[in-house]
């Protein structure tokens, strides 16, 4: 089965290969973008993020209006899962002034998407920030709202952090730093902002109105804080989870939806959603573990003592391990791996899983490699067990790309590869 890759220039190897004469080397499909993701730098960057306001720090003045309650042009639209909402304007005020109003009645759903597309293309790069006036209301709002630009770009942002009193029902002004968005795809697509996109998740039966006024580009009014700390310095480049060895599932490779991984819902609905709130933030753990990738599609959480651990597990999982939840079926993530030793493997998984679940299955480079099946249903996602699953073979060494397949029904920790006898 081949992987769709997102259409893009090559990625260059040479610093991730090393010296062709170390070693025979495989490598990735031609034109695979992802990239290794790296722990270090990804908990050193998590430092500094926390060390910088999350409202903005300084002012912002408003330099181009892309949309505004005497707009009357552009279309909105609504994510296909949505069955029972619409996004219009709402018909024009005393002053003749119209808002974007997006309204939802449902009773079974968790993930929703609305947004409004504009004609002209704005160029976010040039811009220090993005505004807009929002008043929700309704008896059942949802419990998490989050936001973007380009339709479904960047990584969805929760606008709790910026507007703490957001479901208060009245308007609120809304600035978010540009610097806050988090690109997950093109950098070239920061020229291209044709709109915005609101992504909204409920664990329960919701019926709400989202209002929408006032779409600003702004521009800083001051200088940002001369303490602030620079990004961490880049170091080699990582050459991926190592084989012999454990490939920890939530590492999976940077590059966002379509080149890294593939998600149905591009919210993280575990550590963006879940995990923000206080009782899933475990004593045991930090904020490393509950805010895990939360600006990724891929749904991650964590061993926790009261769900995991307050019950016999076939084989207890280590406290604090990350796990990908919240699978669906077609879903999957890539992993470059760096195959110190060619050979036959044996998979050790680490994993949950429920009645009917089906098997993993594993590609390398591009092609289907082997179908694992669990040998014991566990009988709940919470429920653990740590058992071989099924053999794969790597004929050369080298930097090369796996992917896993999963579907719906389970948690899975690790995979580990151990040259089998």
């Amino acid at each position: 089965m081949k992987i769709p890759y997102a259409p893009a220039a090559l990625l260059a190897l040479g610093a991730l290969l090393g010296s062709p004469t170390e070693r025979l080397l495989a490598s990735p499909p031609a034109g695979y973008q992802g990239r290794p993701f790296d722990d270090a730098a990804y908990r050193a960057q998590e430092r500094l993020e926390a060390d910088r306001p999350r409202l903005p720090f300084h002012g912002f003045t408003p330099s181009f209006t892309a949309w505004d309650a005497r707009t009357a042009g552009g279309i909105g639209w609504v994510s296909p899962e949505e069955k029972g909402a619409a996004v219009t304007l709402d018909p024009p005020d005393d002053a003749g002034g119209r808002v974007i109003h997006y309204h939802v009645a449902t009773s079974n759903y968790r993930y929703a998407a609305f947004g409004w597309l504009w004609g002209t293309p704005v160029d976010l790069s040039a811009y220090d920030a993005v505004s807009f006036r929002i008043r929700v209301t309704g008896p059942k709002p949802p419990q998490e709202l989050f936001f973007g630009v380009s339709e479904l770009q960047p990584a969805p942002i929760s606008l709790r952090e910026y507007e703490p009193d957001l479901m208060d029902g009245s308007w609120h002004t809304v600035t978010i730093p540009a610097r806050a968005m988090k690109w997950t795809g093109p950098e070239s697509e920061r020229k291209q902002v044709r709109g915005f996109a609101f992504k909204t998740f409920v664990w329960d039966p919701s019926d709400f109105d989202i209002r929408l006024d006032h779409f600003t580009f702004d521009r800083a009014t001051a200088p940002g804080p001369a303490t602030e700390a620079p990004a961490p310095q880049a170091g080699p480049a990582p050459r991926g989870q190592s084989i012999p060895g454990t490939v920890e599932c939530a590492f999976y490779d940077l590059g966002g939806e379509g080149v890294a991984y593939h998600d149905t819902t591009p919210i993280n609905i575990l550590s963006a959603v879940l995990n923000q709130q206080r009782r899933h933030q475990r004593a045991h753990a930090t904020a490393y573990h509950w805010n895990f990738r939360r600006d990724e599609g891929v749904d991650i959480s964590f061993v926790k003592d009261w769900a995991d651990l307050n019950h016999p597990n076939l084989v207890d999982p280590p406290v604090n391990q990350l796990y990908i939840g919240g699978t669906e079926d077609g879903e999957w993530c890539n992993y470059t791996v760096d195959v110190r030793k060619a050979g036959t493997y044996e998979i050790i998984a680490r994993y949950g899983n429920v009645p009917g679940a089906k098997p993993i299955r594993l590609s390398l480079n591009g092609e289907p490699a082997c179908t694992c099946p669990f040998p014991v249903v566990t009988g709940s996602m919470h429920t653990w067990n740590r058992a071989p699953v099924g053999r794969i073979t790597f004929p050369e060494t080298g930097v090369q790309l796996l992917t896993l397949h999963y579907e719906r029904g389970y948690n899975l920790g690790s995979l580990e590869f151990v040259e089998a006898k």
